[in-house]
């Protein structure tokens, strides 16, 4: 009796797994990375859509089981479409995801046939819904660009020449020709602010020991300055950088905590996914 007890209450377990196990889908997602795709969609005329995807999404489960399964939206896709699927759990997707601010799955985008962002779709969405957003989206044409008159830059000073003079066929006095108002007084150019954020900056060597969240993995620089700033001031957590190359280019990932045990990060993780925030734990020894 004891043994099928606990045949019947093992269950619910493997059920549970199986509903969370991402399904075989009648709809094609590309097998190609994010740039090769979007690259790819460009060049043929389609729209470029990206569907943001987790094992432990019960709604993109139930896409998978009635959204994807439809012939109609597959053979749409199929011909105007390059549809890719990124798991926010994945190394890439730690990327995307923090990249294009998505904060609730399922997140789709769409892109259109120039590879610019025109739509953001979030939760549920049935096959109907799809077909007549990418619909919408293949008439609409980008607003053109208004063209700007560039003026041109500016020379370079030399080092060794005094800024007050130019030396120029036109001004053989070397007398700087500086514009004068009516009153005789030069005319001060407009200062223009330029840059991504000013930042105080305290750099210490953190210790390779413990465990910690790593919640993004970016590209430059400033993006991972900025996204380090909010996490600081929203969860008052150590916040690391740790700097790694991923196929021979420079990465800067994004950890959150110095735990003394792996348990510890879970918790805070979980504390992360409340706040739609997802995250690896890591264990900071691996991190040089």
């Amino acid at each position: 009796m004891k043994k099928i007890l606990l045949a019947l209450a093992t269950i619910p377990f493997f059920i549970l797994i199986a509903a969370f196990k991402p399904a075989s889908t009648i709809v094609q997602f590309a097998s190609a990375n994010w740039e090769n795709s979007k690259s790819r969609a460009m060049a043929e005329g389609k729209l470029y859509f990206v569907d943001f995807d987790a094992s432990y999404c019960a709604t993109c489960r139930n896409m998978d089981e009635s959204t994807y399964m439809s012939e109609r939206l597959a053979n749409y896709i199929n011909k105007n479409v390059v549809a890719v699927r990124v798991d926010v759990q994945d190394f890439d997707g730690v990327m995307w995801s923090q990249q294009y601010e998505v904060e609730a799955l399922p997140t789709m985008l769409i892109f259109n046939e120039q590879g610019e962002l025109v739509k953001r779709l979030v939760g549920y969405k049935n096959a109907d819904d799809l077909i007549e957003e990418f619909s919408q989206l293949r008439t609409l044409k980008p607003a053109p660009v208004p063209a700007v008159n560039k003026a041109p830059a500016p020379a370079p000073i030399a080092a060794d020449k005094p800024m007050s003079k130019t030396n120029s066929p036109n001004n053989p006095s070397g007398i700087s020709t500086a514009p004068k108002t009516n009153n005789n007084t030069a005319v001060a150019e407009k200062p223009t602010s330029t840059g991504f954020g000013l930042y105080e900056v305290a750099v210490r060597k953190q210790e390779s020991k413990g465990y910690g969240v790593q919640v993004g993995v970016f590209s430059t620089y400033e993006t991972v300055l900025a996204q380090a700033s909010t996490m600081k001031r929203k969860y008052s957590k150590k916040t690391l950088i740790h700097i790694d190359k991923y196929n021979g280019s420079v990465v800067y990932k994004l950890v959150l905590g110095a735990f003394n045990s792996k348990r510890d990060a879970a918790y805070f993780r979980n504390d992360l996914r409340r706040d739609n925030v997802d995250g690896l734990v890591k264990d900071l020894s691996l991190m040089k």
